[in-house]
């Protein structure tokens, strides 16, 4: 049996009505100041020989039965009659049911373990509130564990299952509850366990000082190329272009051949596109005036291309017009310095496990989401090249730049691969303030573990409760947390259903 006296203190007993999943409690007096929302608690059934039910306190209530809310009586005028003697305040609680706990018992086949509780308590079972919880992690069959922080009272170092890592996390919560802090954690633990990182840091300042003390690489955005067509999305969205617009066509043409030009495989812009093929040797040497991207040189072949594929002199006035006005010149002047190719970029957090790009340096967002996009796109390469699981994740800081619904290719890549990465240990970790308004659906219900503490608008908490398992945490639950306290719930949690975390310091 569980050496209860030693890791747990007894606070109260079943009451009538408790089921698998909920069990209502009432406190005994002398404990009713020591026990906490949030307490991990033990049920010891004595029918159930060598089992528990392992449950989380919630709804922690007094009451009084003559001072009860719908009745009206003499005391409310006279408080000073009102004496301990008087008074006969209670409290009860609730126990939302989290697992059973096989200790070698017959209902178990004799094994040891933690397994779904499928019986209801007895009214009367005794209730045990966890004063030191560590007991419980040999009873979780986790090969291999990471761990952020500890149970906020019982203080267990709760082991998050690896083995669930490449099925996605969200790490949410409102200004100032330590999301960073936390995601930085988790970005320390995982690179131990095994695992590669790309972390983009969008503002210079969450990852960035802390990669240098902890030894990890930092390549700044402004060095990353971009391929043409992630490129040419970039101008399309700041030119103001829909994706299904033509003129979208004649800049994603204009791109790809300035690109050509530039590589020497077309001679001028009127031969971009006449063979079938789509290239027109020249010798293989670059054509002298297009070595380097130019916004006026850009302007003359978008103008020509369009022209070769039927636009009419309007429209190619309107290209321009567009690419002039709403294209700043520091656009194209960036493509010039850039030398890190994302494959190589990839390669490199496949070498040393973790690398951090620090997107601060990019003045324009579109420029930063097609950076994110090129570096998740290049991944695909590598998959297919040795068909073999990666175990590299993309971690996504400020998502709501990058991952909303209107980010553009960024956006769409993430998706992708939150759809399709599992299977070959591709992953991404996103943090964002909001759920529902940052992050796009096919992202969000993909998310296989979720952090998430105090938030800033009840349809997140909502949105959350529409694909993991919530139990009885509400809005109220969460205004009480402080900062680096997080609920996680999900895959990698063992039990799955919400516990809330104390996040570990990164020891810098």
């Amino acid at each position: 049996m569980l050496p209860l006296a030693r890791i747990a203190k007894e606070v109260g007993i079943v009451l009538s009505g408790a089921n698998a999943l909920y069990a209502p409690v009432a406190l005994r007096r002398d404990a009713e100041l020591e026990v906490r929302e949030e307490d991990l608690v033990l049920i010891y059934d004595d029918r159930f020989e060598n089992y528990y039910m392992l449950g989380v306190l919630r709804w922690v209530t007094r009451y009084e039965p003559f001072l009860r809310r719908a009745t009206h009586n003499v005391y409310i005028e006279h408080p000073e009659a009102l004496n301990t003697d008087i008074v006969m305040p209670f409290t009860n609680a609730l126990v939302e049911i989290y697992a059973g706990i096989c200790d070698g018992s017959p209902l178990c086949g004799g094994r040891q373990g933690i397994d779904s509780n499928i019986y209801a308590p007895t009214p009367s079972s005794k209730v045990y509130k966890l004063i030191d919880a560590s007991l419980l992690t040999k009873y979780l069959a986790i090969s291999k564990a990471i761990h952020v922080g500890v149970h906020k009272y019982s203080k267990w170092r709760l082991p998050l299952d690896v083995h669930w890592v490449p099925y996605h996390i969200g790490v949410f919560g409102a200004t100032g509850t330590g999301k960073s802090r936390l995601v930085l954690k988790l970005v320390e633990e995982l690179s131990k366990a095994g695992f590669n990182l790309i972390v983009f840091d969008h503002s210079g300042v969450d990852y960035v000082p802390a990669a240098k003390k902890l030894g990890w690489e930092v390549v700044d955005a402004n060095e990353i190329v971009i391929p043409p067509l992630v490129f040419a999305q970039t101008i399309s969205e700041l030119m103001g272009l829909s994706s299904s617009s033509t003129l979208k066509d004649y800049v994603d043409l204009a791109t790809v051949c300035y690109d050509k030009l530039r590589r020497g495989e077309a001679s001028n812009p009127s031969t971009c596109f006449q063979q079938v093929s789509g290239v027109v040797k020249s010798g293989g040497n670059k054509v002298q005036k297009y070595e380097r991207w130019d916004k006026q040189l850009f302007r003359e072949v978008l103008a020509i291309v369009a022209r070769r594929f039927g636009a009419r002199d309007h429209t190619v006035y309107k290209l321009t017009v567009l690419l002039d006005y709403y294209v700043p010149d520091y656009v194209f002047e960036t493509m010039n310095r850039r030398s890190v190719e994302p494959i190589e970029l990839v390669e490199r957090a496949l070498e040393k496990h973790v690398v951090v790009v620090d997107l601060s340096s990019e003045r324009n967002v579109e420029v930063k989401r097609a950076i994110v996009a090129s570096i998740a796109s290049s991944v695909w390469s590598i998959i297919y090249r040795r068909l073999e699981p990666i175990k590299l994740g993309l971690v996504i800081d400020e998502a709501q730049n990058y991952a909303c619904e209107y980010c553009g290719n960024a956006a769409k890549e993430l998706e992708t691969v939150a759809r399709e990465g599992r299977k070959w240990g591709y992953f991404i970790i996103v943090a964002s303030q909001r759920i529902a308004k940052d992050i796009r659906p096919g992202i969000r219900s993909n998310l296989g573990t979720v952090f998430f503490s105090r938030l800033q608008s009840r349809n997140d908490l909502q949105e959350l409760a529409g694909y993991l398992d919530l139990g009885r945490v509400t809005e109220a639950s969460l205004a009480m947390l402080s900062r680096r306290e997080f609920y996680v719930a999900g895959l990698m949690n063992p039990l799955r259903r919400p516990l809330l975390l104390h996040i570990d310091e990164v020891t810098l």
